[in-house]
């Protein structure tokens, strides 16, 4: 997969988990979970957009993404789910670092990295606190 290919995945699956947290927060009134929620609701949204200006600079055009939705039955299935999407998103995130195709590249990977490890703490602090 070549660096292109790995932001147009990112840049899908950022808006997909933007999507799926707006809908998560529907299925709990926990304060603290909604606030847990909201930060990287926020974040995701946030990489969505730096990884579709990345793509505008690399290709002079913006990627048009699937919009598939995630789909889960309870909110603590959601949690979990969550949680391994941010730990596999950090991996990407890292492995793409090691093919940045110019300068501009680094800041957006590096910040989506380190905010999904932030990412999954919260969701790793929700999922245990639901056991």
């Amino acid at each position: 997969m070549t660096f292109l290919e790995k932001l147009e995945k990112a840049i899908t699956d950022e808006w997909k988990a933007y999507h799926f947290y707006k809908e998560l927060k529907t299925k709990t009134n926990n304060p603290l979970f909604l606030e847990f929620i909201e930060e990287p609701m926020q974040d995701e949204k946030k990489h969505y957009e730096m990884f579709q200006y990345l793509h505008y600079l690399l290709t002079g055009n913006y990627y048009e993404n699937e919009q598939e939705k995630v789909k889960f039955t309870t909110f603590k299935e959601g949690v979990l789910m969550a949680l391994k999407d941010e730990l596999e998103a950090a991996d990407f995130y890292r492995d793409m670092l090691f093919e940045l195709p110019n300068q501009q590249a680094y800041q957006p990977l590096f910040t989506a990295m380190t905010d999904e490890m932030n990412h999954a703490t919260r969701f790793s602090t929700i999922y245990n606190s639901l056991k």
